[in-house]
């Protein structure tokens, strides 16, 4: 099976990708690292494209920032999640029994703040 996708491309769009999710979650280099359980260094160096995470950094810095690591890597549109608060993307991948709680709860707070 042969891929698209291609390393070079992965070396481009991973440290656009990082640094606008970094921002876009008003965390420091330092705060994502310590998410992330690594350095601010490290962090620094991969939106710089100085060095590029090993796998095991990747699922890690994708895992603090809440995205996939497909958006991470240019594979999926970074504005078709990252937008999204963190909690919404949690309960996104909720089990339908507490996914329905959510929208019970959200549904009766926003009723509650259409009529104040």
């Amino acid at each position: 099976m042969s891929s698209t996708f291609s390393k070079p491309e992965a070396n481009r769009a991973l440290p656009a990708n990082l640094k606008a999710l970094r921002e876009l979650r008003k965390l420091t280099q330092a705060e994502l690292g310590d998410r992330a359980q690594m350095g601010a260094a490290s962090v620094s160096h991969f939106e710089t494209g100085q060095r590029v995470p090993s796998l095991e950094s990747l699922v890690r810095l994708a895992d603090a920032l809440q995205v996939s690591v497909d958006t991470l890597l240019g594979r999926a549109p970074v504005e078709a999640r990252a937008g999204l608060d963190p909690i919404f993307l949690r309960a996104s991948r909720a089990n339908a029994r507490t996914l329905e709680t959510v929208r019970r709860v959200t549904a009766a707070l926003l009723d509650e703040a259409d009529n104040t």
